[in-house]
């Protein structure tokens, strides 16, 4: 019994002591902490060997048992799945585990009712816990990697004129994928003209959820706008170490940008280090925050790798329940008590309404398919949407191919999985951002004004990343799809990021008047449908843009950044004007669009669902995601399609109640 015990002081010693020796060898042999260094033969010789040594320990288990070291990942990378038969039936079914699906089931379950939850795709991996990683998950086997139409208007540098368009396919949906940021927009947003659709409606929505760790950090005037008590923890990002979270801040400031400390308070103006979903250094995905609450697998199935094909409906137009697919050959037919909830997403749910019967009667008949509801499904989607503009900077940096930056990003990694500390806890530079009125910039002044109610009112926000020295040729090197662009553009961009690091801004147009939709391609349900975001074919779009584009302009020849020679990198675009001449900025916009992975409004609140989300004219089935709404927040959309979750789940309590 001694020697058990003195083995187990051993082993807790060795990792405290292991640990903190690998942060000290980060920060030690950083180039920031000393660039005279970041050379030296001997020290890039001693970084690969402690990188050796530290993997062998790993791989040896020197942490103690197999159960020690699966105890450092600290939660499960898999959740429960369940078998289920044709001809299963439960209280509700609901289909698409997202950022409102998981929330609803959820919900659902821990008030007793038997829920069937439906994903077509499987368990988010490990690289989805870490905030870092965010940039590696788009276009991967998480992804829908939805394709689109070209327009000739937008994504003219990207590949065949195509926009990406991406979603996550896993449990927890697009927030297992996306940066994680934390924004509700702006409170004007959520008045519909609708009944029971106004801030107030929604706002206590936000709050039941919102498990803030850090009220502490925010002023004293944030507690009236917070909860700390709610399923889904948010909290700020870790520190990334990039010194240009600083001067991004500096430089937005001397442009008379106020520091707003919490943009989901009194004000969005300003530019802000914004909180995020996650906590502990990991990603908080809904996956997490709600299929991981006690007592909900009592009352939960889930039916991973199942694609749901569509609605079952009924002579008299009650949805009855859902067929699904899990291979080829197989469908199942399952059924539901009560009700079914589509929470698939903008293109998901608007998809599974039209194979089911409901949509433009029009459109459905070329498909063969009977009408069961004449609605406008697919209609005004509308997205997010911004260019990439590329800065320059950091000219002297370690290349990311160099075997010293990659014994520090290992370093980094080990960090991670041994304490859930470190750089891969911060999503970068993402975290933060500014929003602004670009009507209430003065370009004789060089600054931002505050002297109309409109300046309270934002229709940009301008989102920062970082790439390293050199990624982009890694990157590319390893897969072609890493880089939305093709041609002559991803030549430039991938030679001056072998030259300079990147800060990449991204401006983002709040409220585009740009409306795309989109339609079945088949009948078949396992043939993406057909996608028409239709960016920039309003010219509006691109004047905001533009002008986004000029504030970034003077916001690079202020004082921090021109310490640094900063410099935006000006594409050479065939068929656009020289970079001095009038008109080249707005075909750069064209050529550099990106979609920021926002759409809604396909089956919107008043055209398609009724306001306690009822599908109009078929019963017992309801939408509950991003598609219902009737336009943009002005912010992230995460946190409201939440919110729209977990209002719908008391639509779906309240109304089961007074129908008994």
């Amino acid at each position: 019994m001694g020697i058990q015990t003195e083995q187990v002081k051993f082993r807790k010693f060795s990792r405290t002591k292991f640990v903190k020796k690998l942060q000290r060898w980060h920060t030690n042999f950083s180039p920031a902490h000393d660039p005279d260094l970041k050379t030296s033969k001997l020290r890039l010789e001693i970084t690969v060997l402690v990188l050796t040594v530290a993997a062998a320990i790993l791989l040896c288990g020197q942490f103690g048992s197999s159960k020690d070291f699966d105890a450092m990942f600290r939660s499960r990378f898999s959740y429960f799945g369940d078998d289920i038969t044709d001809g299963d039936e439960f209280d509700y079914i609901v289909v698409g585990a997202g950022a409102a699906g998981s929330a609803v089931a959820a919900r659902l379950a821990l008030a007793g009712k038997h829920v069937l939850l439906v994903e077509a795709g499987g368990d988010p991996n490990i690289l989805t816990k870490i905030p870092r990683a965010s940039l590696a998950l788009g276009n991967s086997f998480l992804d829908w990697s939805y394709d689109t139409l070209p327009n000739e208007k937008s994504c003219l540098a990207s590949k065949g004129r195509r926009c990406r368009f991406t979603r996550g396919r896993c449990l927890g949906g697009s927030t297992s994928i996306n940066y994680m940021m934390y924004t509700r927009g702006h409170r004007e947003d959520y008045d519909f003209n609708i009944s029971g659709w106004t801030w107030k409606d929604i706002e206590p929505y936000f709050l039941k959820y919102e498990g803030l760790q850090d009220l502490n950090l925010l002023p004293k005037s944030s507690a009236a706008y917070h909860n700390t008590s709610g399923v889904v923890s948010i909290g700020y990002f870790g520190d990334s170490g990039n010194p240009w979270h600083k001067r991004i801040i500096e430089g937005m400031t001397s442009l008379n940008f106020p520091y707003n400390p919490d943009v989901n308070a009194e004000s969005q103006i300003g530019v802000s280090k914004v909180l995020g979903f996650t906590s502990g250094g990991e990603r908080v995905s809904t996956a997490k925050a709600y299929l991981e609450l006690e007592g909900v697998q009592r009352n939960l199935k889930i039916a991973k790798n199942t694609q749901c094909t569509g609605v079952i409906i009924d002579e008299n137009n009650t949805a009855r329940g859902v067929t699904v697919s899990r291979s080829a050959n197989e469908t199942l037919r399952l059924y539901a008590k009560n009700e079914v909830v589509l929470s698939a997403g903008t293109i998901g749910s608007a998809q599974l309404l039209m194979l089911s019967g409901v949509g433009l009667k029009e459109h459905l008949r070329e498909f063969g398919i009977p009408v069961k509801a004449d609605l406008s499904v697919g209609n005004e989607m509308s997205d997010h949407v911004l260019p990439l503009v590329n800065i320059k900077v950091d000219h002297d940096a370690i290349s990311a191919s160099n075997p010293l930056s990659i014994g520090l990003k290992g370093i980094e990694a080990l960090q991670w999985l041994t304490t859930r500390t470190g750089p891969m806890t911060s999503n970068s530079l993402t975290d933060v951002t500014a929003f602004l009125n670009s009507n209430c910039y003065n370009f004789t002044l060089k600054r931002l004004v505050n002297d109309r109610p409109e300046c309270a009112i934002p229709n940009l926000q301008f989102i920062y990343a970082y790439v390293h020295k050199g990624v982009a040729n890694i990157a590319h090197t390893f897969s072609d799809s890493f880089l939305p662009i093709a041609g002559e553009v991803l030549e430039q961009t991938i030679s001056a990021n072998d030259e300079s690091s990147f800060i990449v801004i991204s401006p983002v147009i709040m409220r585009p008047k740009s409306r795309g939709w989109m339609r079945l391609a088949s009948s078949d349900p396992l043939v993406p449908p057909a996608i028409n975001p239709n960016y920039l074919s309003e010219e509006s779009d691109v004047k905001e843009m533009v002008e986004a584009i000029k504030i970034i302009e003077q916001m690079v020849e202020t004082p921090i950044y021109k310490k640094y020679n900063a410099s935006i990198h000006r594409l050479k675009i065939s068929g656009c004007p020289d970079v001095d001449k009038n008109g080249y900025w707005e075909c750069y916009v064209r050529h550099m669009t990106n979609s920021v992975y926002h759409a809604v409004g396909t089956a919107a609140i008043g055209r398609v669902v009724d306001e306690r989300l009822r599908v109009k004219g078929i019963k017992n089935l309801r939408v509950g995601d991003a598609s219902v709404l009737p336009h943009l927040p002005r912010g992230n959309t995460a946190a409201a399609i939440i919110a729209i979750g977990e209002r719908l789940a008391d639509f779906l309590l309240q109304d089961q109640w007074l129908s008994r």
